[in-house]
């Protein structure tokens, strides 16, 4: 199944090591509110993570 969560948002990361540990992408169907209202907000983890294109990113949900 293919999804289109929109752009990242915003990134966690281990301040202790430097590396990320999740991407944040909006959530719900609603991108106007969504920039009001972070509460629909989709974190995926890295582990989840598969590839990283160009224009795109592969995740396993």
């Amino acid at each position: 199944m293919e999804e289109d969560f929109g752009f990242v948002q915003d990134v966690c990361a281990d301040l202790d090591t430097g590396k990320i540990t999740s991407i944040i992408v909006p959530g719900g169907t609603n991108k106007i509110l969504n920039f009001f209202s972070s509460s629909n907000d989709i974190i995926i983890e890295w582990e989840k993570i598969k590839c990283i294109g160009e224009d795109l990113i592969l995740v396993e949900i």
